[in-house]
Parts: structure tokens; sequence; C-alpha cells
């Protein structure tokens, strides 16, 4: 098929890049404790890049015959202006790289997972809602470049919600096969959450400065949002804090390491190549709190003086896994070091008021404590934490030694995370719709 696709680009532009990616995935979501609906399908999606005297043109298709498509984007390039963002292709080094666990596979394929249901034992969780996710995946790359790269990899993901009375707690997982571990203690940290916020009276959060204690789960939204403030693309369009910080800067504590790690074949996102048909590697972002790398493909690279680092997404540069590096508290030691605070667990709506100051808000989610002398003594309804992520970086104490997979809707990218103790974020109270 990708034969097929590269004869019709072939003589009539430059440079080209095909890309098809070919995914099963089964979808499992429940309600109540109990299945209430599992969804199967496929998606095939091809994706073209195209370069001609300058010009450039870029698009995907999840039509499983695109050619039409294809001929279309090849006449249309004739009619582009130059593009100042224009690079040529470079030499592919990337390297195959693979992980597929045969029973995800099977599962993906056959649209199939009862026995994943039974295995996690959900059935002891009569109030459980949320999501599992199985997949499999392949992708093959071709390009003038001379890149022919393909990878086969499956994936496990998942979150839970768990209900106790007007209380809720949540946790997610993710891993590139079956872990029945990793998935059962996320559901179990799911329920001990909401079991121990229900057994605690209410109070609301008082506005004001706190020090906060955040869990794996915002922590993995807040700080995946912090190294994409990394990306070139978000530097030059003015779409990060770090535009006008340069490397070896300092950007946060001493206790912040944040690195991508496409390597990683444990999580979801870990590829030999980027969309360019580079060799990827693993790379530090913040070491100890200073800038230290800069995400780019050839064509950020080549506007920014600079070379690329094999992180190319199909126009602009992507970032893969993340990984933040621990601490040096156990868990039981966390609460007692936050002291007097907040320990948010979960959160949703993370946004922006000024990207270049990287100033943000977000709204906690589920299980909210209210702790003191390290001792939770109260659950609150929903808060606003509000920030700028030089301040969130600059506030972090200290993290966990323990790390958790995370991914979910509101954390694209998988990011390996502990829990993270901040000195200082505003807290105003929030919405108390629903579970508290």
């Amino acid at each position: 098929m990708i034969e097929d696709l590269e004869s019709l680009v072939k003589g009539r532009v430059d440079e080209y890049l095909i890309l098809v990616s070919d995914s099963r995935e089964l979808m499992i979501k429940l309600a109540n404790g109990e299945v209430s609906t599992t969804q199967s399908w496929r998606d095939y999606e091809v994706s073209i890049y195209l370069a001609k005297s300058g010009r450039i043109a870029a698009a995907s298709y999840t039509t499983h015959d695109p050619r039409d498509a294809i001929r279309k984007t090849v006449s249309m390039i004739e009619r582009l202006e130059e593009s100042p963002l224009y690079a040529e292709l470079p030499e592919p080094s990337g390297r195959e790289k693979s992980r597929v666990d045969p029973r995800l596979k099977e599962a993906a394929l056959q649209g199939d997972a009862a026995w994943v249901l039974e295995e996690l034992e959900l059935d002891a969780y009569p109030t459980a809602a949320g999501m599992i996710s199985i997949a499999y995946t392949t992708r093959r790359l071709v390009g003038s470049n001379g890149a022919d790269l393909s990878q086969e990899a499956t994936s496990f993901n998942g979150y839970m919600r768990i209900f106790k009375g007007k209380s809720s707690g949540q946790w997610a997982w993710t891993s590139t096969v079956y872990d029945k571990v990793k998935a059962t203690r996320a559901i179990g940290q799911a329920a001990s959450l909401a079991e121990e916020c229900s057994k605690l009276p209410h109070e609301d959060v008082e506005p004001g400065t706190h020090r906060v204690l955040l869990g794996p789960m915002i922590a993995a939204n807040l700080l995946q949002l912090a190294a994409s403030a990394a990306n070139a693309g978000s530097i030059i369009l003015g779409f990060s804090f770090l535009q006008n910080r340069g490397l070896d800067s300092r950007v946060g504590s001493e206790a912040v390491t944040i690195l991508e790690k496409p390597l990683d074949d444990t999580m979801p996102l870990f590829t030999g190549f980027d969309d360019e048909g580079v060799e990827t590697r693993d790379k530090v972002i913040f070491d100890k709190g200073v800038f230290k790398t800069v995400l780019h493909n050839t064509k950020t690279a080549k506007i920014m003086g600079d070379v690329t680092t094999g992180n190319a997404g199909w126009v602009l540069p992507r970032t893969f896994n993340l990984e933040v590096a621990p601490g040096g508290l156990r868990e039981d030691e966390m609460l007692e070091a936050l002291g007097d605070g907040i320990y948010a667990t979960n959160n949703w709506y993370t946004r922006f008021q000024n990207y270049l100051e990287g100033t943000f808000s977000t709204v906690t989610r589920d299980a909210l404590f209210i702790v003191r002398r390290g001792r939770p003594v109260a659950c609150s309804s929903r808060a606003r934490l509000a920030s700028s992520m030089p301040s969130l970086l600059g506030s972090i104490e200290d993290l966990s030694r323990s790390q958790y997979d995370i991914q979910w809707w509101e954390v694209e990218e998988p990011v390996r995370t502990p829990y993270v103790l901040v000195s200082s974020m505003k807290v105003s109270r929030g919405a108390s719709v629903g579970a508290r």
C-alpha cells in the first residue's frame, strides 16, 4: 500500500515523507461497577509531507484509500508560497524499536478482553467508573531521504474513579504490556482516596496561599505542561515561558529534574525514530532546575541555529514519554513534610492566562484533603489552584521516591512522576458540583 502512495508523489515533488499508522483499539467503559460500553475500532491514518522549491504541504487522512486526497495535495503545493519553515530533510538515522504483548495484541484484534476484567477483579468495586484501553499499532515511515522504518507496539492504559458516598478518588495507569500489578495498584489507590475522604468531616478550603502536596495525577498534568514549554515550536510561536530564557538558565529549584525518554519501551510513546526518520534519544529537559534542552526538528533547529534533537512531529516538534526524577521522601513521609497545607489528588480544566509568563490555573477534582500537622483533618470541595510555571518549578521542595506512570485525558503523553511537594500556591474555592 505505501509503495502505491509513493508512486503518486515521486518525481512530482523535491522531497516527501509518508507515514502510515494502523491501530486496532479496544475500549471498555465502566459505570456503577459494571461494563457500560465496549467499543472496538480500527484507525488507519496516512500522513504525508511534501516539499517543492521551498514550498511545503502536510496533511493527514483517515480514509482507507487516500490516493485521490494525496493527488490533490500534490497539485495544491504548486499554488503555495515558499515557507519560512522549510528545511531540507535530514539523512535517516532512526532505529526500528518494537514491543508487543501477545495477549494485548490478540485482545485488540479480536475485540475481546473479558479476561482483563476478570483478572482485575473489578466486581469488588461496585461504584467504579472509568475506562480501560488496549491497543495494537503498526507504523511505517518512508521518505525521499531514504527513510524506511517500521514499528509495532501494544499499549494498556486506563483510569478508574471510585465513589464512597459523596467522596471520590481517581487514579490512572499506562504501560506497553499487560501489567496487572500496576492496574490493580491504581484502582486500589482510587478506592483508598475515596474511603479516606469519606471518613473525614467536610471543610471548605480557606482562600489564600498554601503549601500544597500534588499527587501523581495532578503532578503529571502540570509538569507535562512545564516540559512542553521546551518545545521549539512553542518558543518560536510565543507559547512558552522559556522564550526569553536561554539554555543553562535556572528555571526551577534544585529538586526539579525532568527527562524526555522516547527510548523507554515501558511507556506507550516509545520510538526509535521521529517523523523525519531521525534517531531519537533520551535527554534531560530540566536538570536540577536548570534549562538544558530545547526540543527540535530540522525546521525549528534551522530557525534557531541549532540541530535536531530527534523530536520531529509532522510539522512542529513533539514530546514523547516524560519522566520526573524522584526525590528523597518516602510516600509515608510526604504529609509530615507538608505539615499544614492542602493535599490535591487530581485536577482538570488547566488553563493558561498568559503563555509567555506561564501563568495558569487548574481546578481540583475528587479527594482534596486539608492537612494540619501532617495529618488529614478534613476533606474539601473543589478548589482552584493558581501559579505560574516559573513559580511552581521554583517552589518545589521535594518529591517522593516512588513514581507512577500516568496517562489519561488530562495527561496526553505518558508521564512517570512522583508526588510533588510545593511550598506555595494560591488556592481559592472552586465549583462544588458533584463528588468531592
